[in-house]
Parts: structure tokens; sequence; C-alpha cells
């Protein structure tokens, strides 16, 4: 019997309270009915937090500072090193990494479908099932994508956009770059060993194209395991500013998209892609007239007097060589410059792949840039070569101290890649074609029609080495010619991936959606930790004196503190 019945009206026969311990029994029994009411709960640190937080939450901003930074310096992504028998990935990328592994799909395609599904729809069917941590974790992977790829395609020049686009989507294909001057048209290969060559363009210029002699070198004697043949993949970049409608080239209010178009060369469709290219590509596949008669068997390539021109990728690899060199004693004691920049402008410079800065030459009936023949336009004052340079400047690659400076290291290196050039085409003078060889190919009737050549190609298909063969005996192998395809042959040959939106506004249209399915957990936590930075840094400048800066810095390390662990808590 409760003590309230023992003691009270409801029993008749209630006892007394005689003794001590009759009282302390009855205060024990009271007090474990009433505590609940006497007492008050005192509250944790962390609730009171939690309390003036959620308070405070209402006014909260979501911005684009809510997602994570991720460097894109193309570094640090490519920064690859070997330890024993494995690789191991740079912080930057490994960072970028974790995130873009949450990306679904299990290729390409897949992936930028997963991301344009998520642009319009949010995240996919299963998430609503996810553990809190598990949704945060996939949301944040896809909002990380479209923020640095913003950045890639924006903060930088074409050149550079290019090769930061290359690491980018070599990580998000858990793949790797391949090193330029390798023997290789391929620019990232893919975790299952596919080799891509990237082009990126504006969407009105595209043109697709390089060696054909690296082209027939990567499909007669491949260099990666997961395909035996070379996939382009061709993104078409368009966008406007936000805030004028008008084109912009840089920054993260542009707005537009990137569409992504796919198609490979194989050995089996190779001939039918470069007889349906621009004009002057079309040649490289004719093939000697009497390697079509004999069916194959009679090796044209191997009779001709001296030896073809080297491939446009060889010239290059002896044009850095002899660049090494000159910028090494022309700039001693004047500029000090790492082996990493010089690289750089290397690779902006694109010697094997940039007609555009060199003289033509005219090649029978053809007018045409033969490397090994042609020169720089200009000299030493090439404009193109000198805008380069100055890109790279105002990235901040290269350090200078006034603009008397810059225009001096400028002039120094357009003045360099003009006398590299010349002496590659010193260098080479004995294997241009021309003299004897040049006579035997210029001959009437030397090669087939271009119908008839493409004819007999597409029968060999089932003999992979008599087509291979055949590719060697080519003329474009043979004149050392480029390809090009343009944009209307690319649309027609490719297979359409998918468009993603790009830009700021894009980014925080994809965040307000996210922000009520995740509660703004995370994003409270890496806005603060952004208020601490800045807070800090200002209380430092400031001597130690400013207190407003200090408690700011406090209040928002607190309410990082509450926000992780009640995340924490969720799991």
């Amino acid at each position: 019997m409760s003590w309230h019945k023992e003691f009270l009206s409801e029993n008749s026969k209630k006892p007394t309270i005689s003794t001590m311990s009759d009282l302390f029994k009855l205060i024990e029994e009271v007090y474990e009915v009433k505590k609940g009411t006497l007492f008050k709960e005192a509250k944790s640190e962390l609730q009171i937090l939690k309390e003036q937080f959620l308070n405070e939450r209402k006014d909260l901003t979501l911005t684009l500072q809510a997602i994570p930074e991720i460097s894109v310096s193309e570094l640090g992504w490519t920064d690859v090193q070997t330890k024993g028998d494995k690789k191991v990935s740079g912080p930057e990328r490994e960072q970028l990494g974790q995130f873009l592994k949450q990306i679904e799909g299990d290729d390409l395609a897949a992936k930028v479908a997963s991301l344009a599904l998520f642009y319009e729809n949010g995240p996919s069917e299963d998430y609503d099932r996810l553990p809190v941590g598990q949704k945060i974790s996939k949301v944040l992977s896809y909002l990380v994508f479209f923020k640095a790829l913003t950045k890639v395609v924006s903060n930088f020049n074409a050149a550079s956009a290019g090769f930061n686009f290359e690491a980018f989507l070599a990580v998000l294909l858990d793949g790797q770059q391949v090193p330029a001057n390798t023997g290789t048209i391929a620019d990232f290969t893919t975790g299952d060993q596919i080799p891509i060559s990237l082009k990126l363009y504006n969407e009105k210029s595209v043109v697709v194209g390089g060696s054909f002699n690296d082209l027939v070198g990567d499909l007669v004697e491949p260099q990666f395991s997961g395909f035996d043949g070379m996939r382009y993949v061709v993104c078409m970049k368009s966008f406007t500013s936000s805030e004028t409608g008008e084109k912009q080239g840089a920054g993260l209010d542009i707005e537009g998209d990137i569409k992504f178009f796919q198609f490979d060369f194989t050995l089996d469709n190779i001939a039918d892609i470069i007889a349906t290219s621009m004009d002057k590509s079309k040649p490289c596949i004719q093939l000697p007239t009497a390697f079509v008669r004999s069916k194959g068997r009679e090796d044209v390539s191997a009779k001709l007097p001296g030896a073809s021109m080297p491939s446009a990728q060889d010239l290059e690899d002896r044009f850095i060589e002899f660049f090494k060199q000159i910028v090494a004693e022309r700039l001693e004691g004047v500029a000090e410059l790492s082996d990493g920049q010089v690289d750089r402008f290397l690779n902006d410079l694109e010697w094997s792949k940039r007609d555009s800065i060199f003289t033509l030459k005219q090649m029978g009936e053809k007018t045409m840039v033969v490397r090994g023949l042609s020169t720089i336009k200009g000299g030493t004052r090439n404009p193109e070569v000198k805008a380069i340079m100055a890109s790279l400047i105002e990235d901040g690659v290269f350090e200078v101290e006034s603009r008397g400076a810059a225009n001096k290291l400028i002039n120094n290196f357009a003045a360099v890649v003009g006398a590299a050039t010349v002496q590659v085409n010193n260098l080479f003078k004995a294997a241009k074609v021309k003299d004897e060889r040049t006579r035997v190919l210029k001959q009437p009737n030397f090669y087939a029609s271009l119908e008839d050549s493409v004819a007999f190609y597409n029968s060999l298909k089932g003999n992979p080495e008599l087509q291979k063969q055949a590719l060697k005996n080519s003329r474009g192998m043979l004149e050392t010619y480029q390809f090009d395809v343009n944009r209307k042959q690319v649309l027609e040959i490719s297979q359409e991936l998918g468009v993603i939106k790009i830009g700021a506004r894009v980014v925080q249209e994809m965040l307000n959606k996210m922000t009520q399915d995740l509660n703004e957990a995370i994003f409270d936590i890496f806005t603060n930790v952004k208020v601490v930075q800045e807070n800090t840094y200002a209380f430092m400048a400031g001597g130690l004196q400013d207190d407003e800066k200090a408690k700011a810095s406090i209040k928002a390390s607190n309410a990082i503190a509450y926000k992780t662990e009640e995340l924490r808590d969720t799991e």
C-alpha cells in the first residue's frame, strides 16, 4: 500500500507515525512520487548552447562558403608518388577523391547522367533510406563537384583550364593523368585503364584533332590494357554572366553548361571517321595504289627512300630539350625559374598541337603546318606565345616584381620558343620529306582514291594485323599529316552523355534544395568554421585587442561543438 493510502483518509485503519524511521520512510516515498515536480533538472552546457544556437539559426543564410573548398591546383591533383609497389595520392587529390567517389555511376556516361539528375531532382531514390551521415556525405560530394567544376572552367585561361579539367575528370573516374611526351595522345586513363583524349572547347569553336601519326600509334601499339582504341571525350562549354547575360570568361558568377560527348577511334572505324573529317585531313587515310592492288602484301613504306618525318610528338620532345637548354642559358642570373614553372609553360604552349603559332608550308597541292619545316610566326615576337606567358604571370605561376620585369620575361620566353623551333628544324633537315622520297610520294596515282582506299581498308575488318599494316602505309603516316574533325562531324559520330550545369547560381540553387533535408547541420559547421577562421585572424592582426572579434570566434567555436555533437548523436 502506498504512503498516501496508508497514512491518509482512504485507509480507515491509518497508522501513527511514531518513530524517525517512519518519518524517513514517508519522505522517501513522497520524493520518489513527486521528484519530477519538486525539482527542475539542471540543463547541461550543451543543452543551453543548443537552445541559443537554434534561436539564432533562423538568420543564417547558406552560401557557397558552406561547401568545402577544394584547391584547383593541378599540381596537387597530379601529385601521385610511388611508395614501394603502391601509388600514393597527394593531399589535394586525396581530398577531392574522397568527395567524388560518392558520385554514382560506373563510367563517365553514368556519372554525367547522375550529376544531371541530381541538379534536376536532387538525390537518387535510395537517399531517404540512408543514415544521416551517409546523406550528408552523398549530398556534399555532388555539391563539391559542381563548385569545383565551376572554378576549374572559369578561373583559368583556356590552356590551364583544359589541363585542370583533365586532372578533375581523372579523379572523378579514379584514374591518372598521362604525362606529356610519352608516345600517346591520351590525356588520362580511367581506373580500369581506358585511355581518354579530352577536349574542352567553347561550343562554337570545336575542332578535334591532332597528329595522325600519334593516333595510328595508339591503335597499332596500344599502351593501355582497358581498351585497344582511343576514346575521345569532347566537352562543349557555353556560359554567360548571371548578372548581365553577356559572355563571361572568368569568375564564379558565370552561368551556363558543359555538354559531354564521347566517341571511339578503333581499327574498325578509323577509315570511316577520317573519310568524313575536314577536307584537309581526309587524305590521311589514302593508301598507296600498290598496297591496295597487292591486297596488303606489298609494304610500300618499307621500300621508300629515306625516312619519313618524325611525328609531331617526337619533334616536340626534341623541342623541349632545346627549349630548356636555351632558357637556362639566357636567363641564368636574370630570373630564378623552377622546373615546374618551365614545364607549365611548355604544357600550355602545346607545341605539337597549336598550329596557329606556325608558318604555313607548301606540300604538293596543299598549304599546311609541317613541324620540322614550319617556323614560328614573327619569330621572337609571336603575339600568341607572348599571351600564353602573360596569362601564366597573371595566374601567379611566375612571380615578377614589376611590369618591366614581366615584359622582359615574356619577351625572353617568346624568343626562346622561336630559337628552339629553328634548332629542331635544323636537326631534322635530313629527315624531312623531300628530295627522292618526296619525288616518289608525289608521283601521279601513287595513292589510290579516297573512296577506293576506304573500301579496301574496310574489307580488312576481322584481320587486325593487316589493318595495322594498312595504317602504317597510309598517307597521313608517310607524310606526317594532322587530322581534324569539326563540330558538325563530332556531333554526327558521338554519343551525347548529357549536360552539366555550372555557375554559382546553379550551385546555390542545389544548396537551397538540400538545406531542409539536412536540417542545415553540416552547413552550419562549415559556415562557423569560416567565422572562427576570419575572426581569429582579425583578433590576432589587431594585436589581441578587439574583444568583439574574440567573442565572435568563441561563439562560432561553441556552435561547431554543438552541431558536431548533435550530428554524432544521430548515428
